[in-house]
This record gives structure tokens, sequence and C-alpha cells, in this order.
């Protein structure tokens, strides 16, 4: 038997259960889950840009479509969508490089927001890495 004027207060457990789930459990289990893919795409521009500087430096010549395939190559063997990946460079497109000099690759990379897997990328952000390599200064000017 109930005493009068009792409150009734069974079904908030359930509920409590529901919104802790939902509102403490799953966000922190969304970052978890987004935190290593924002790390590999960050190797995977800075890799990209030290790799395009270095290439850009040797061969003398600024060359963005050279690099631009640099790119593409290295993000899809580094599992990340070519998409996602852009490269500039910090030298006139066709001009050789003088010697002492250096060249900057710039590399931005789509960061997603939270990534649900087996699902789809919510949201995104970008981020940059940057690589300056230093031109031969004894190499010879074609």
């Amino acid at each position: 038997m109930r005493r009068r004027g009792a409150r009734d207060e069974g079904g908030f457990v359930a509920l409590e259960l529901v919104l802790g789930v939902a509102v403490l459990l799953f966000p922190a289990s969304m970052l978890v889950v987004t935190l290593p893919r924002w790390s590999e795409r960050q190797s995977t521009g800075r890799a990209i840009a030290r790799e395009v500087a270095r290439d850009t430096a040797v061969a003398g010549i600024c060359d963005l479509d050279r690099a631009r395939t640099i790119a593409r190559v290295m993000s899809e063997n580094l599992g990340v969508a070519a998409a996602d990946v852009s490269v500039q460079l910090d030298c006139w497109p066709g001009a050789p490089l003088a010697r002492n000099t250096a060249v900057t690759a710039s590399v931005t990379v789509a960061m997603p927001a939270v990534a649900i897997p087996g699902v789809a990328d919510v949201g995104a952000w970008s981020w940059t890495a940057r690589h300056r390599e230093p031109v031969d200064p004894y190499r010879s000017i074609p």
C-alpha cells in the first residue's frame, strides 16, 4: 500500500540512464574515435610537405603540377583521400630556383570534426603543414 500523497519515482532511473549515455558517453566516445584520425592526417600533411619541398629543391625548378602529383600519390598511399589534400609552393611556377635560396611547401589537410566509423565524417576544419627546404648552394645552374 502506498501512502497518500507519495510520488511514484520508479521511471526516473531509465530516463537518467538514457540522458547520461546521450549527453556524456556518446560525445566522449566520438572524441576518442576522432582523435587518432586527426593525428594521422597531421602526420600525412607533414610527410607530404617534406617530400614535396625536397623534390622541388633537388629538381631546381618550381613545378606545381609535379608537387600536386606527389601529394596525390602520397595521400592515397597513406590512406587520405586526394581531395582532402592541397599543396602550394612559395615560388613562381615554372621558374628555376636560385642557388642558396629555399623553397617552402605548404600542405593543407581537411580534418573531420567528428568521424563516425563506417558511417561518415561530420563537419571539417583544415590544418596546414609547412616544410622549408634549402636549395643546394653548390649545384650547377642549367
